[in-house]
């Protein structure tokens, strides 16, 4: 691999020469982690050993800093977008794994991967383009104090990571992303108020035409239990604030139900049904206007890692 320095003002920019071998060692790397992963999970999780309600489920499922471990598959299909013809689409594949403290972590952690396969506009018209998006990863601690069982208040900081992992010009920003990240949750008998804050700013890039990125997501969250496993929730908009200079700013709002199927003590499904709409944007020509989001989550309340 070729590696050259940039002098740019303010910040010196590492620039990666050759993409597409540095892409194929990421996507190499990352394949490599989720087997270990895998592995780690059927060979050393351990079960907490306690049952779970469907309704204490469903207060946790959408919950930021819950230590509940689950498979989750979405697809989000936006058939109408701002500044283009193209109907749009994006399955993504994540896992949040609930990992119990260790010695050198005395902390409850939350760790969550995500993958994404998007279909994006290559213009105005109806032509779309798929791809795989960057890999995104939070690594969450939870604070043991206040004690959420007397206060009902939770909240964890950790970090925010972004991987290069696009596979496509018209995904991705072609840049190595960290930040902070912090979210919090308090249950107030069924309604449970939460949000997720995480923040990445561009340290290394791929190639001299990548993106400089510096943004700021936010996900507020509102989740009611209505018992028996049933929920109204909104839970999915993502509000992107970029912090450069006249950069887009896009605040979507969200609603929909979900139900908690229980199998077991040890297996929950979880299904969901949103709609999401753009209720504001600046600086954002190419942006989704109406998007329908369905879930499918499995729940493992009894593994902590």
């Amino acid at each position: 691999m070729i590696v050259r320095l940039a002098i740019a003002s303010p910040l010196t920019k590492l620039i990666l020469t050759d993409a597409s071998r540095s892409r194929r060692v990421v996507n190499a790397l990352l394949l490599a982690n989720l087997i270990v992963a895998l592995a780690y999970v059927s060979a050393g999780a351990q079960s907490v050993g306690t049952s779970v309600s469907e309704d204490t489920l469903a207060d946790e499922v959408n919950d930021p800093v819950a230590t509940l471990t689950q498979f989750q598959l979405k697809d989000e299909y936006t058939p109408a977008e701002y500044g283009t013809n193209a109907q749009l689409n994006t399955s993504q594949f994540r896992a949040v794994l609930a990992v119990r403290p260790h010695l050198f972590t005395p902390l409850e952690q939350l760790v969550r991967p995500t993958l994404q396969i998007v279909t994006v506009a290559r213009g105005k018209g109806a032509a779309t383009n798929a791809a795989v998006d960057d890999f995104q990863l939070l690594d969450l601690f939870v604070m043991p104090f206040p004690d959420a069982k007397e206060t009902g208040f939770r909240w964890g900081v950790g970090t925010y990571w972004v991987f290069p992992t696009s596979t496509s010009t018209f995904t991705g920003n072609g840049a190595w992303q960290l930040g902070p990240a912090w979210g919090f949750s308090w249950q107030i008998e069924r309604l449970k108020v939460a949000a997720l804050f995480q923040q990445a700013t561009s340290f290394a890039y791929t190639s001299a035409k990548s993106k400089s990125v510096a943004q700021l997501q936010i996900q507020p969250i509102l989740n009611y239990d209505l018992m028996n496993g049933w929920y109204v929730t909104s839970s999915n908009a993502n509000w992107k604030i970029n912090l450069r200079h006249k950069s887009s700013t896009e605040i979507p709002v969200s609603a929909g139900f979900g139900k908690i199927w229980k199998w077991s003590d040890g297996y929950s499904v979880n299904a969901a049904v949103q709609s999401e709409w753009m209720a504001y944007r600046e600086f954002a020509t190419q942006t989704e206007q109406f998007t329908l989001v369905f879930q499918l989550s499995l729940l493992l309340p009894q593994i902590n890692l």
